[in-house]
């Protein structure tokens, strides 16, 4: 199975690289049930294979500079090694999910 796999490998880095822990931001931004489900299911897969999953949720007020300057600063975190931005983007000012992300840097890029 796919999970099996990843788990051995998630390990075997732990094992050559003591202290690396690969980290995963989920970005969410309001609270939509629907998109709540699958961030919590995917945060549970991650943990059962390893990786440190971690949910960044922010309001539904949003904008898109301040979504920009979050996702600017998990591209240049060195503990956050894949980004995940939920769609859709539930916020009551308009952001334009396509730069949103192309903003993500390529090597984190979860989706990409």
């Amino acid at each position: 199975e796919i999970r099996e796999g990843l788990t051995k490998d998630v390990s075997s880095l732990k094992t050559r690289l003591p202290g690396y822990s690969p980290g995963l931001a989920i970005v969410q931004v309001g609270g939509r049930e629907d998109s709540n489900v699958y961030i919590r299911m995917k945060i549970k897969a991650a943990t059962e294979i390893g990786i440190n999953a971690t949910h960044v949720k922010l309001p539904n007020t949003t904008t898109e500079m301040e979504l920009l300057s979050k996702l600017d600063k998990l591209n240049n975190d060195p503990e956050t090694h894949g980004i995940i931005v939920q769609m859709p983007l539930d916020s009551v000012n308009k952001i334009n999910s396509h730069l949103i992300t192309d903003t993500v840097s390529p090597e984190k890029d979860v989706d990409g």
